[in-house]
Parts: structure tokens; C-alpha cells; sequence
């Protein structure tokens, strides 16, 4: 029989970007999470929220430059912004009920955009019953 070289496999198929911004809520601390889905990368991503949103310092979240001028998310990134702890964020009457609207452009020029909702109460009463 003669000698047969192996197929290489096939190349998995390119799943476009996805962009998501999630909660975290670890030991306490909130976090606000920014990922790329997919196995592409993301480009020009940009994040709006309906409501103004201050973090532990004061400042407001949606003028940080990583929901505003972030050029450059590979896929699989997460990157956790530290917001404040739970409780102190609902004691300084911050929006615990908002949404997130995220814009992006994928490497072969496609334009994405999504609006997620959050309600962090979901969180504190979940902190209750453990």
C-alpha cells in the first residue's frame, strides 16, 4: 500500500467578535467587566450608559478612556475596572438599575452594536441569602 500523507486539518472557521460588559461581584467588590467574545479581535469599541455611573473615586465611568476611545480588544480579553464594593456603591445612591450600550467594529470593517441592561439588586439580594 502506498504511503498516504495525512490531511491537515482544517483551520476552525472565524467566529466574529462579540463584545459584552458584565458584572462581577467578588468578596464584596463590583466590578465591571469588558470582553471579547468570538475568535477575532474587536476594534473601536465604545461603551454608552443611560445613566451617569461614578466610581469609588468620584469619576464618572463613562468617561474612562477604556469605554471611550479602547482602539484594540483581542479576543478572549477581559478587563475588570474596579468600581467600589456593593454596599458602598448603593450607600453613595448610585444606579443600580442601568444599560450598557457597546459599539464595535470587527477586522473586516462589519459594525456591531448591542444594549444590555443590568440590575444590580439582583447581586446585593443575592449577598443577603448566602
Amino acid at each position: 500500500m502506498p504511503y498516504m500523507p495525512a490531511t491537515p486539518p482544517r483551520p476552525a472557521p472565524a467566529i466574529p467578535p462579540d463584545v459584552i460588559l458584565d458584572v462581577e461581584v467578588e468578596r464584596g467588590a463590583l466590578h465591571f467587566v469588558l470582553a471579547c467574545c468570538g475568535s477575532t479581535h474587536a476594534h473601536a469599541v465604545r461603551v454608552r450608559f443611560n445613566r451617569v455611573i461614578r466610581d469609588l473615586a468620584g469619576r464618572r465611568l463613562g468617561d474612562n478612556p477604556l469605554f471611550t476611545r479602547l482602539e484594540f480588544l483581542p479576543a478572549g480579553r477581559r478587563v475588570r475596572l474596579f468600581v467600589d464594593t456593593l454596599a458602598g456603591y448603593s450607600r453613595r445612591r448610585q444606579p443600580m438599575q442601568f444599560q450598557a450600550r457597546l459599539e464595535w467594529q470587527a477586522e473586516d470593517g462589519k459594525r456591531s452594536r448591542r444594549t444590555l441592561s443590568h440590575d444590580l439588586l439582583a447581586w446585593s439580594e443575592l449577598r443577603e441569602t448566602l
